[in-house]
């Protein structure tokens, strides 16, 4: 069973919701340098390894997480949220931790408000949050390890 926590961001966009995942094994996340345009991530469920489907725009600089899973896998997630353009918030920048203790990031713009998501003894398992035509929130869901 999995727990989430946050959702950090602006109320644009639609929802999107990943709380059937077991486990995460790979993110994408695109940029255009001043905010996250793209997250898209592979995920374990029931036997099954799955993409998500898009979330946000297919533009932008194209980083890569390939987590070497299960050794490897997500225990922080931070980043910022605010203003950008014509809109009131979204994500401006994200920066992903593992257990072997790399670190994914910065991706996007760290300007705005800081938020972070350590997990203290669990794993990301999951997404949460709101795109359109980016990403305008983010929250994850947490599984005791």
């Amino acid at each position: 069973m999995s727990n989430g926590v946050g959702q950090f961001g602006g109320n644009g966009g639609t929802t999107f919701d990943f709380s059937n995942s077991n486990a995460i094994t790979e993110v994408i996340v695109k940029s255009e340098g001043s905010a996250i345009n793209l997250l898209k991530f592979k995920y374990y469920h029931d036997g099954t390894i799955s993409w998500s489907p898009d979330l946000g725009k297919d533009s932008g600089t194209s980083n890569q997480i390939a987590l070497n899973y299960p050794n490897e896998f997500l225990t922080r997630i931070e980043g910022y949220y605010g203003p950008f353009s014509n809109i009131a918030s979204l994500i401006r920048s994200l920066t992903f931790y593992t257990n072997l203790g790399k670190k994914y990031g910065p991706y996007g713009e760290e300007v705005g408000t800081h938020f972070d998501i350590p997990t203290k003894g669990a794993e990301i398992v999951g997404f949460f949050g709101r795109s359109g035509w980016l990403i305008d929130a983010i929250g994850v869901y947490l599984r005791a390890r």
